[in-house]
């Protein structure tokens, strides 16, 4: 009652002044009352006959502003949305700096003319490509990295080199790099190929790169190729796409190709000696540059591709530095392990004529430093040489460590990392150049340690990575080597000589020579070509095969009557033909068909 007491004076208070509506409202939201009154009608019933004087007054009192009073002092049926757009309005939020997905709540919050909550912008930040990180800087890596950019221009492609040089060419180390007169050829790596033409043995200016200093680097945006020098991965993580630095350093890649290729075999009596040198890298020629002069006696210990090579190279040196090159190897002639015995006892002969002293059969027992800072020599056979320095070229291992360690498939027998069709050793971990075992179709499973090889499975690798389209490495890939301008052989296919063999030969002219045959391929004025060629060339009676029965031919390597291999002796330009041979799977009873795709006679004088 007193709460009808109250609203009762202030009606009467409020009548008088024409503001009963307005005071109504204001009392309302300004008294604090609960939805409903406590007030029992019952109870409100005695209290008014007490107040006998006022009853007229309260009945009408009733009649006429109760409808009013209960629609006012009613609680608002419940409104969902209303409450919380009213909480929302009135509530401040405190909103942190963090832009959420709420966007359609924070279109609606600006709306509402909160300047704080106007001024938050999203930020778009570029996310950097995961890179293809391409562990390895030689001719691999290199024709990788050049295919995923052809493929896709914007990719973050790393090479991570454990050298101080931009990926290089291997070949000329042995070969033309030798022929140059230039004092500074050390320096430079410049050279003339056997047409004349200058080239350098890096493949692209490090300019060309950007160059980076660690793994921080790896998230630059360039577009060149990135290139990492110096550096060894010593951990690879195919769960995590990981690779880890020597400096303990990650990165996190988006598909990794380890191209690492392989170290040099040592001698098994060998020791750490500045008068012993494994032929490898570009630091061993440097070294052997500066050696090989003034009357210096370089022994070569090989007979095969790479000790064959430098032996000769040395020995063109010495026409002009007096060196003196004697080579040591345990086959009975250059090239055993390749060449039928008819042939590498030919090839031996030749290389005497070149100047070098060939000491085959025999195996090295010692090396020794004399007082007077010489290295002694020691022979299975009892002869000791007294040298200036020994050059070591028996092959190499390849390097499959951080693949073992990572839990690839190696191939024991090869030492190889087992791949698919694709090259593709674990999901996105591919592997290409020396250290691939991959199936050949026709061949079977190999693994080759060529120039040409590195460049078809490393182009190959880049593609598959970049593409996802997952081609098969079908490629037949051949292989060269060079004795000097005058001799030298192109192949392809398996080439051992404990496989039967069929040759065809023929006799040879002074086209018939690496030096010619690059000439004649190349578009070069007389000017550019080199002094060999220039001689071969200018005049035809100069024959240096003449009266030799091996000058040219063909040797067809086979196995269960299937041609499976084959050398292209002083015969260039038909390495596509070879190819075809052996990916079409000729038996021995094609040969006399097959021979006359090679024109052996047309260029007799």
């Amino acid at each position: 009652m007193n709460f009808l007491k109250t609203t009762r004076h202030s009606i009467r208070f409020a009548q008088k002044r024409g503001l009963v509506k307005l005071q109504l409202t204001e009392g309302l939201r300004t008294t604090s009352l609960r939805p409903y009154s406590s007030t029992s009608p019952v109870h409100a019933h005695h209290v008014a006959k007490k107040e006998s004087s006022n009853i007229p007054w309260v009945i009408g009192s009733l009649v006429v502003f109760g409808p009013l009073l209960f629609k006012l002092t009613s609680p608002p049926p419940p409104k969902k949305k209303n409450l919380q757009s009213n909480e929302h309005h009135n509530v401040p939020a405190v909103t942190p700096p963090v832009i959420t997905p709420k966007e359609e709540e924070d279109k609606e919050e600006s709306k509402t003319g909160d300047k704080k909550v106007e001024e938050i912008k999203p930020v778009t930040v570029k996310e950097v490509q995961k890179p293809y990180v391409l562990v390895g800087a030689g001719t691999a890596s290199f024709a990788a990295a050049q295919a995923i950019k052809e493929k896709d221009p914007n990719a973050n492609v790393i090479i991570i080199g454990n050298e101080g040089y931009a990926p290089y060419m291997r070949p000329p180390l042995s070969k033309e790099l030798w022929f140059s007169n230039d004092p500074e050829v050390g320096t430079k790596l410049l050279f003339k190929d056997w047409s004349g033409t200058e080239r350098n043995a890096i493949y692209q200016d490090i300019s060309e790169y950007e160059v980076i200093q660690d793994a921080s680097g790896s998230d630059l945006e360039t577009p060149k190729i990135k290139l990492l020098l110096n550096k060894t991965v010593t951990k690879l993580n195919v769960e995590d796409h990981t690779v880890t630095l020597d400096d303990g350093s990650m990165i996190y890649y988006n598909k990794v190709l380890l191209a690492t290729g392989g170290e040099p075999k040592k001698l098994s009596i060998q020791t750490n000696s500045k008068h012993i040198t494994t032929f490898r890298n570009v630091y061993d020629f440097q070294k052997l540059d500066k050696i090989a002069k003034d009357g210096a006696h370089i022994a070569v210990v090989g007979g095969g591709f790479l000790g064959s090579e430098l032996a000769v190279a040395l020995a063109h040196r010495s026409t002009k530095e007096n060196l003196k090159v004697t080579q040591i190897f345990p086959e009975d002639g250059n090239m055993a392990k390749v060449f039928p015995g008819y042939l590498t006892k030919w090839t031996t002969s030749r290389v005497r004529k070149l100047g070098v002293d060939v000491k085959e059969r025999s195996r090295v027992e010692s090396i020794a430093i004399t007082d007077d800072d010489k290295t002694s020599v020691k022979l299975s056979n009892g002869e000791s040489l007294l040298v200036d320095h020994v050059i070591v070229a028996i092959g190499i291992e390849p390097r499959v460590d951080l693949a073992r360690d990572a839990g690839l498939e190696i191939d024991e027998e090869r030492l190889g990392v087992v791949v698919n069709a694709e090259l593709e050793a674990r999901k996105d971990v591919y592997i290409a150049g020396d250290m691939v075992s991959f199936h050949d179709v026709q061949l079977g499973r190999r693994r080759i340690e060529h120039h040409d090889h590195a460049v078809l499975s490393g182009r190959h690798a880049g593609e598959n990575m970049v593409t996802n389209k997952g081609r098969a490495y079908d490629h037949q890939s051949m292989f060269w080597s060079d004795l000097g301008p005058e001799i030298g052989y192109e192949a392809v296919g398996l080439i051992n000589s404990q496989l039967s063999t069929v040759s065809i030969w023929a006799k040879a002219s002074a086209n018939d020579t690496p030096a010619a045959a690059a000439a004649s391929a190349a578009t070069t004025t007389a000017e550019s070509v080199t002094e060999e060629v220039s001689k071969a060339t200018a005049n035809k009676q100069e024959n240096p095969f003449k009266d030799e029965k091996f000058g040219k031919g063909l040797v067809f390597y086979v196995r269960d009557q299937k041609i499976v291999g084959l050398v292209l002796f002083n015969v260039f330009g038909k390495v596509q033909e070879a190819r075809n041979i052996i990916n079409g799977g000729y038996t021995t009873d094609k040969i006399d068909s097959l021979v006359k795709q090679f024109d052996l006679y047309s260029k007799d004088p």
